[in-house]
């Protein structure tokens, strides 16, 4: 297949998921305002440079036209409802596949009766939705979404590399002693719903408990220096550790020196961490979300909070800091749910056979015709 994407360019998630389709030998092509090399991909630049907001969609619209005309894909797939769904939409190509990420779907379509109309409209264009839990398949169909064309994929878990015996040095490389609980975090710092500010400020609290803990602060995305200015006031620099981007081949390092794991968002889909989180064995604590409790029950597999509440994440943490057999009962079942539910490859390849699905409709379409 020759197959074009519209998504965000330099983003693990768009990498992830281009490079299967290329590695099975696919003509892989992705349109992007964000161009980034991903190996075996044909990146096209749709940037216009027009800071006025209406204009710069029309016209980089009309590239999206210009590039689909040229390269003739068997289908366009675009990644995120917003932004990146209005051009998808509007190009009027089919088949047409629309993959929904979180705050497109939570967040955006409410901000105005514009934004809503634009999400309907590409939800009601699209031949295929996928999503990566059924909370937010569920929300799709609310704004419009046909749940005949709704599917579950995950963007899963890479479990040749995350595992609980992955190697790590990442204690002695950040001088952490072995006995020491840690503490991780691994959200983006673009947005104020992953509440990684809450994080932070529950520190504290946690060190007059238990000073020997440390934490480590990391994000894919965004500026961490007012994180770190916060940190500063609150004096716990020495038990903190930002380290910003973490390459995703050395994540799975961090993850298993860490006895907790935090995602603790107010808006959120399936965080991918989570699923590489529990794939690695580290008992977690999530907010209370319906797409984070598909995967985790309260005192069951994980410890669950109320989103922005400091006073039940403190809670949380000093609790399993103080409970090595409930840390290591959540993690074995959270490797058992991973390798059950969200093997990268499995998912891929479901998405593949999804693919061929459409392109072989469409040329027994046009073979009638």
């Amino acid at each position: 297949m020759r197959i074009a994407y519209l998504s965000i360019g330099g983003h693990i998630h768009t990498e992830r998921w281009l490079r299967y389709f290329v590695e099975r030998g696919h003509d892989v092509h992705l349109l992007t305002v964000q161009p980034a090399p991903i190996e075996g991909v044909t990146i096209h630049d749709i940037r216009t440079g027009i800071p006025f907001k209406p204009l710069h969609y029309a016209v980089a619209l009309c590239k999206v036209r210009r590039i689909l005309r040229r390269i003739q894909p068997d289908l366009l797939h675009t990644h995120f409802l917003t932004g990146y769904g209005y051009w998808g939409a509007c190009s009027r190509f089919h088949p047409f596949i629309m993959t929904v990420w979180g705050d497109d779907v939570y967040t955006t379509p409410h901000e105005s009766f514009l934004k809503a109309k634009l999400a309907r409209t590409v939800l009601r264009r699209a031949d295929l939705i996928t999503g990566d839990s059924q909370d937010i398949l569920d929300h799709v169909v609310a704004m419009g979404g046909e749940a005949t064309k709704c599917r579950l994929v995950q963007w899963g878990v890479d479990l040749d590399r995350f595992g609980p015996n992955a190697p790590s040095a990442v204690r002695e490389k950040l001088g952490i002693p072995v006995d020491s609980p840690l503490v991780i975090s691994i959200r983006s710092f673009t947005q104020a719903y992953y509440n990684i500010d809450i994080i932070v400020r529950s520190i504290p609290a946690v060190l007059s408990e238990r000073p020997a803990t440390h934490f480590i602060i990391a994000g894919n995305e965004g500026d961490d220096s007012e994180l770190r200015g916060l940190a500063s006031e609150l004096e716990i620099g020495s038990n903190v550790h930002f380290v910003g981007r973490i390459p995703h081949q050395e994540l799975p390092g961090y993850l298993v020196a860490s006895d907790i794991f935090l995602t603790v968002p107010s808006v959120d889909a399936t965080p991918v961490s989570l699923l590489e989180g529990m794939a690695c064995g580290t008992a977690v604590i999530i907010s209370n979300l319906p797409s984070a409790l598909e995967w985790v029950t309260h005192e069951e597999s994980g410890l669950v909070v109320e989103a922005g509440n400091r006073t039940e994440l403190e809670s949380a943490i000093l609790r399993l800091i103080d409970r090595p057999e409930m840390r290591a009962r959540f993690g074995r079942i959270g490797v058992e749910k991973v390798r059950k539910g969200a093997d990268h490859r499995a998912h891929m390849a479901r998405m593949e056979k999804l693919c061929l699905e459409l392109v072989h409709r469409k040329e027994d379409e046009q073979g009638v015709g």
